[in-house]
């Protein structure tokens, strides 16, 4: 995982995204233990109270939950992450609709758009991931 963050948003919440999309992918099974705030600090070489941030954050949002003497551990809760799996895509394309608009294109041409750029990556036998 690349340690680049952008300067456009708060690092505490690139790591929150980050850690989320490490749970939806499976990277980070449900019931699993995260890794201690002094390791995923040395990881993301951050400051440690940054990651207390993120990970205090995802506690609220109910994806992290702490036990006082054994650390923290990604929810269990099937629904919450289902919904996380939903949530994701959603934002990645209401971005890329943003995106879209914001370079002038008229929201019912944004999906020919998609059309043609999956036809042209299979079409040269890309890999559309990188």
């Amino acid at each position: 995982m690349s340690n680049n963050f952008d300067n456009k948003r708060p690092i505490y919440q690139q790591i929150i995204d980050r850690i989320l999309t490490s749970i939806a992918k499976g990277e980070m099974a449900p019931g699993e233990k995260v890794a201690s705030v002094r390791v995923m600090a040395l990881y993301y070489g951050v400051n440690p109270n940054t990651i207390q941030k993120s990970l205090a954050k995802l506690e609220e949002m109910g994806y992290l939950r702490a036990e006082r003497t054994s650390g923290r551990y990604v929810t269990s809760d099937a629904a919450t992450i289902a919904a996380l799996k939903t949530r994701i895509p959603d934002t990645i394309i209401g971005d890329f609709v943003a995106e879209m608009i914001g370079l002038g294109i008229a929201k019912p041409e944004i999906p020919h758009h998609v059309k043609e750029y999956i036809e042209r990556v299979d079409k040269d036998g890309k890999d559309i991931a990188n």
